[in-house]
């Protein structure tokens, strides 16, 4: 008896199970090429074709899947323009504005879509008036917007490099010969599809956002796992590292890094500035630039860049914070947070 009860309690979990899957929360989702604006690179060319197919990929298998759950979806349903609009629409235009993009998507009726993604790309080579280095300047800017209401969902403006990135290898240029035009097109292409990536994480945890922690059964705001991280950090800051965590090696000479930390709320700034103290390697630490949102230390150290970087992404996990840091020039660190709707 106890063994047919055992197997009929596994039978109705299974069940159980299953419905939740059938049942489990979804979005339809339409990236399409922005190119109204003549300075961006126009439409169905090399380099956007393979930043579209970048964004498209990431926004299938983001690597943020864990943020995701807490939401309550297990993925994005993302469509390709040309297969959604082959039988209604012309595929060869280029330079097209807002108006018809919006237009286009709300005539996609199987499936119907709730979010069009829009994105721009563009990209310049300039030189530098002392050296002659021919560098690449690249930026790629992107929004999400609701196709029933119009509301906006998320959006960024992406950059590769305010001061640009070398060309290199045949792509340069060197010793009288000329850059090779294949090799432009394949190494502008590749920088695109870093930005693109970006793109599809941050936006990807934006869109899943909107469906609220509701859908996400134990990461509910009532308790589980989604009330820990964050809120540990309320008053005194909780599992603060000790010194020595951060790294092993101080041997380098003392570097003085700018942190940025964009779009964090004040108690996390405060929680930051008692990190950063802690870290191993740490000379000195001032605030060289605060407001209501962004704060800039002056970080002295003689850890290097990329040791310095793992202790920022670990401070973060342990934080409960999604945010992006990036690297700009040799000493200089950008940490946005990515700012999400739950409602």
């Amino acid at each position: 008896m106890k063994m047919l009860a055992r197997t009929a309690a596994a039978t109705m979990f299974g069940l159980c199970a299953m419905a939740g899957a059938a049942h489990a929360a979804t979005l339809n989702v339409l990236v399409m090429q922005e190119d109204w604006d003549t300075e961006s690179l126009a439409r169905n060319n090399r380099i956007q074709n393979a930043v579209l197919s970048t964004i498209n990929q990431t926004l299938n298998a983001p690597a943020y899947q864990s943020q995701l759950e807490k939401y309550g979806i297990q993925g994005l349903d993302v469509y390709d323009e040309t297969a959604l609009t082959l039988n209604f629409y012309q595929q060869d235009r280029q330079r097209r504005t807002d108006e018809e993009l919006i237009s286009v998507v709300r005539s996609v009726d199987n499936p119907q879509m709730d979010y069009v993604v829009p994105y721009t790309i563009y990209a310049r080579a300039v030189t530098d008036p002392y050296s002659g280095i021919v560098k690449l300047q690249m930026s790629l800017n992107y929004r999400a917007i609701d196709v029933r209401s119009g509301r906006f969902a998320g959006g960024d403006n992406l950059d590769l490099d305010t001061q640009g990135t070398a060309f290199t290898g045949c792509a340069a240029g060197l010793n009288g010969t000329p850059a090779d035009p294949h090799c432009i097109k394949e190494f502008v292409s590749l920088n695109g599809e870093k930005l693109a990536r970006n793109a599809g994480n941050k936006l990807s945890i934006q869109l899943a956002a909107l469906l609220g922690r509701q859908h996400g059964g134990s990461y509910s705001s009532g308790g589980g796992q989604g009330s820990g991280l964050n809120d540990a950090i309320d008053g005194n800051v909780a599992a603060l590292p000790r010194r020595g965590v951060g790294g092993s090696g101080c041997d380098n000479p003392p570097t003085t890094f700018a942190v940025t930390f964009r779009g964090f709320e004040q108690r996390q700034m405060n929680a930051v500035e008692e990190y950063m103290s802690y870290w191993k390697c740490a000379l000195d630490l001032d605030v060289t630039r605060s407001d209501f949102s962004e704060i800039t230390f002056s970080y002295k150290t003689r850890s290097d860049q990329q040791r310095v970087l793992r202790n920022v992404r670990l401070m973060l996990e342990l934080m409960g914070v999604v945010a992006d840091p990036q690297t700009q020039g040799s000493n200089e660190i950008v940490v946005e947070a990515l700012g999400i709707r739950e409602n």
